[in-house]
């Protein structure tokens, strides 16, 4: 595969990645509601990605490599903001802006070999919290709030980072994309079970 092919399927990645959290986002402003969300997860997930980006920025790397990544980042402090918004927890959300302002400051200012021990620190962390959904939504017959269409996109854009991570030669973060995969490929699995499931259900 040529890198100019990588590259553009880097982008296709890219444009699913930007639209991935966009149902969460429209879910929760109809439902004018934040209820049932873990904030725990979207916490480390907008802590990751910030590292991430800001390391690929500083490395030099070509957009497509990370563009959905720094999208990302921004749509899930914005489902943060919101659901923390619409629950009215205004303490909450004055304290998240500050918590991110300040994170973003120390990763302009952090040098490379510290941003990658800081997502190795924090990898495990968000593996922990994203196994702890997996039980609950098996608890639950159910993956709750989280939007279908989200999981599903997401299912398909860390698939395809998973290949273009280890084409392009650019490995350093292969652990924390593939335990993304893992993970996403879970939770895309469960959201198909649960809903066959409570279709043939209501048809009987």
């Amino acid at each position: 595969m040529e890198f100019s092919y990588l590259e553009l399927f880097g982008y296709m990645l890219a444009i699913t990645g930007s639209i991935s959290w966009v149902p969460q986002i429209v879910a929760i402003l109809k439902s004018r509601s934040g209820e049932g969300l873990n904030f725990t997860m979207f916490a480390m997930l907008d802590a990751v990605t910030c590292v991430i980006c800001t390391f690929c920025i500083k490395s030099g790397l070509p957009y497509s490599n990370f563009l959905e990544i720094v999208i990302t980042n921004v749509q899930v402090f914005t489902i943060h903001a919101l659901a923390r918004y619409f629950l009215n927890q205004k303490k909450e959300l004055s304290i998240l802006v500050a918590v991110k302002v300040v994170l973003v400051s120390v990763m302009v200012a952090a040098p490379l070999p510290w941003l990658k021990v800081g997502l190795n620190c924090l990898v495990p962390l968000m593996i922990v919290n994203k196994s702890k959904l997996v039980y609950n939504h098996y608890k639950m017959k159910s993956t709750g709030q989280l939007a279908g269409s989200t999981l599903l996109l997401q299912w398909f854009q860390f698939s395809g980072r998973v290949l273009t991570t280890y084409l392009s030669g650019n490995t350093g973060f292969m652990f924390a994309v593939a335990t993304n995969c893992f993970l996403a490929t879970i939770f895309a699995g469960q959201y198909l079970w649960y809903s066959y499931k409570s279709k043939i259900e209501k048809l009987e």
